[in-house]
């Protein structure tokens, strides 16, 4: 009795339009991407100026973009492109990819990656979605968590009572506080009992957490991971 093969549809292939103006990045990247059986590099340009065109031209499923291809003119044009966009660079171009991060521009990925690496994010960011690495989404989270509109309630607080809260983030005890702002601990208790009035929260704690989700104090994190937050409750 004879066995028939199966027969497993192939694999769509998802078109990309590459954008480098260096030849060996250019070269490079393809190669990369080529190495992906499903991943077809359906065209190459070296400027922005021909960008759009092409696009129209080939209708790729994704843009491989090169960060430095784009000058502080040119950002606003990638709103213009119907396709998604992946940018590639170096690792020092993090704060700038936090920035550029849009309705198109969906992920980044280092020059310096493999080619799995690189394939694998040009197929996220083909299907919608987004790629980052850590680093870059960690720069993204802080661009948010600053630009996030403050509670209207941290208006009531006073200037030495922010600077108090402020300690507070850092783990410091009432009497650390007291020494670093040169005045009794009477004092510095009495700017927590207030503060923490003026926050409607309970107890240290609560007005670090809530500082911390509305952007007015970033939490030390190896601090207290060395020590805790037991110094937050502490007198």
């Amino acid at each position: 009795m004879g066995f028939e093969r199966e027969h497993r549809p192939a694999e769509p292939v998802t078109e990309v339009l590459l954008a480098e103006q260096w030849p060996l990045n250019r070269a490079e990247t393809r190669r990369k991407l080529e190495q992906d059986p499903a991943l077809h590099v359906s065209a190459e340009v070296e400027s922005l100026a021909s960008l759009r065109a092409v696009v129209r031209a080939v209708s790729p499923s994704a843009v491989v973009l090169a960060v430095d291809l784009l000058g502080r003119a040119d950002e606003a044009t990638l709103t213009d492109l119907a396709v998604p966009v992946l940018l590639i660079g170096d690792s020092a171009d993090g704060d700038r990819v936090a920035r550029l991060l849009s309705s198109r521009v969906r992920g980044f990925v280092c020059r310096s990656s493999g080619a799995h690496e690189v394939a694998a994010a040009v197929r996220v960011v083909a299907a919608g979605h987004a790629s980052l690495p850590p680093a870059v989404a960690g720069k993204l989270l802080d661009t948010l968590v600053r630009d996030r509109p403050r509670p209207a309630v941290f208006d009531q607080l006073t200037q030495r009572e922010r600077d108090v809260l402020q300690y507070i983030s850092q783990g410091m005890t009432t009497a650390e506080i007291a020494a670093a702002m040169v005045v009794q601990t009477s004092t510095i208790k009495s700017h927590i009992y207030h503060l923490l009035q003026k926050l409607r929260v309970r107890d240290r704690t609560q007005a670090v957490a809530l500082a911390y989700r509305s952007g007015i104090v970033h939490l030390p994190v190896q601090r207290f991971a060395d020590q805790g937050d037991a110094r937050l409750t502490s007198a």
